[in-house]
């Protein structure tokens, strides 16, 4: 079965689960940072790509969601959305600032 999708098709019969593009993660890196809830915003230092935590993106357990699945953000948002670091904030609320960050 090939994989229409990926930059490097799998070999020898393997099956293409996963959506890679490092092509496509790095445009993140030269887009503004999309997040837009209140953070103390490093963009000046650069943006990084922030992967859907949602398994409607096919995450699921330790497995990282498919790369079209992810917003620019700086990497204050990035550990704000992902880390343990705004506890505070419901899982959901996550969820929705990270989809209007990818919308």
């Amino acid at each position: 079965m090939t994989c229409p999708f990926d930059e490097k098709l799998p070999r020898n019969g393997e099956s293409c689960m996963t959506f890679r593009s490092r092509r496509l993660l790095d445009l993140a890196h030269d887009m503004p940072c999309m997040c837009e809830f209140p953070h103390q915003c490093t963009a000046y230092l650069g943006c990084e790509p922030m992967h859907s935590d949602s398994h409607i993106f096919g995450r699921g357990g330790w497995h990282k969601s498919h790369d079209f699945a992810f917003a620019s953000g700086c990497r204050t948002a990035h550990k704000m959305l992902t880390a343990k670091v705004n506890d505070d904030v419901k899982r959901e609320q996550k969820f929705y600032d990270w989809l209007r960050a990818y919308v």
